[in-house]
């Protein structure tokens, strides 16, 4: 699912802690795409989430967990 950052002995600790505050950026950004789209998916009628497969409770778990 995530990007998987193999060890490398060659790099330097400043470029080790650079890739990974890149990494965290990105999933911070992916967060915020996922709270849009939970909260519009919060729109919808309970028999629209179900034929969609979705429990309201899921989208309000997922909202609470990445904000």
């Amino acid at each position: 699912m995530f990007d998987v950052i193999p060890p490398n002995k060659h790099l330097h600790p400043s470029e080790s802690a650079l890739l990974l505050f890149d990494r965290a950026m990105r999933i911070r950004a992916i967060s915020a795409d996922i709270v849009r789209a939970a909260q519009y998916l919060s729109g919808f009628s309970d028999q629209e989430l179900s034929e969609l497969g979705i429990n309201r409770s899921d989208l309000e778990d997922t909202i609470r967990r990445y904000i």
